[in-house]
């Protein structure tokens, strides 16, 4: 039965079929693991491809709210300027009428008042004769009362009164006279109501800014009450600007009196 195997030629034969399906193994094994290889990339590739492209549509998204968020709070303010307005003219239009009625009875009377000295003056011929010359007293014109009238003074007072307080720098420009009269006047009417100012500081600039600027830190340290701020003075009628200066202290807000027409 096994007399093959005791025949060189058989051992040999048997030994070169071995060699074959081993090398044939070998092959099938190779193509095997390249082709798990090329799958493997192939799924990979796909991966990734969907992972870039989900990335791509969560930034779309992202970007997409973002705008939706500004757009939003854009809309919010203007709604919350619109509805102080409103509110501002409900509650004082009677005070506002009676002030103009008080208004106008002054000038009545400073009219007559003015009317009565005129005629007192020519009376009393006030001219003087010096050396042939003829020369009149001149009239200083009344001083300025103030870089607010009262009823701004009382409307920025009720709008402040209605919302939060906090710490707040006031800046004004230096050498600017009026620029310093109206970050005193604003001093006080914040003191009034609760917030807590420094002292006015008197800061030279290399082009002097114009209005109102408020400057924070940055967003991420920005107090909660500046939005606030930024509607109050809005509401008034003045001219406000913002600005980001990291020079300025973190969690306050910092105001800047420039220049006024």
């Amino acid at each position: 039965m096994f007399a093959w195997w005791n025949s060189l030629e058989a051992t040999a034969a048997f030994n070169t079929w071995m060699q074959l399906f081993a090398m044939l193994g070998a092959a099938l094994t190779t193509i095997s693991i390249l082709l798990l290889w090329w799958n493997g990339n192939r799924m990979g590739n796909y991966l990734t491809e969907r992972e870039q492209s989900a990335n791509k549509k969560i930034k779309a998204v992202e970007k997409a709210a973002e705008q939706i968020r500004k757009e939003l709070l854009a809309t919010q303010q203007n709604q919350d300027i619109a509805d102080q307005r409103r509110r501002l003219a409900e509650m004082d239009a009677d005070a506002l009428r009676k002030e103009v009625e008080r208004t106008r009875k002054r000038y009545s009377e400073a009219e007559g008042a003015l009317k009565d000295r005129i005629d007192e003056l020519k009376h009393m011929n006030i001219t003087q004769t010096q050396g042939g010359a003829t020369t009149t007293q001149p009239v200083e014109p009344a001083p300025k009362t103030g870089a607010l009238d009262v009823q701004q003074r009382k409307m920025l007072a009720k709008l402040l009164s209605s919302g939060p307080k906090g710490e707040l720098d006031i800046i004004s420009v230096l050498d600017d006279p009026n620029s310093h009269k109206m970050a005193l006047e604003m001093k006080q009417i914040f003191d009034d109501q609760g917030w807590s100012t420094s002292e006015i500081i008197q800061n030279a600039f290399s082009q002097a800014p114009e209005g109102f600027v408020l400057v924070i830190h940055s967003k991420e340290t920005a107090p909660s009450y500046a939005k606030f701020l930024q509607r109050t003075l809005t509401t008034m009628g003045f001219s406000v600007s913002a600005q980001i200066n990291n020079k300025y202290r973190e969690w306050s807000i910092s105001l800047i009196v420039g220049q006024r027409d």
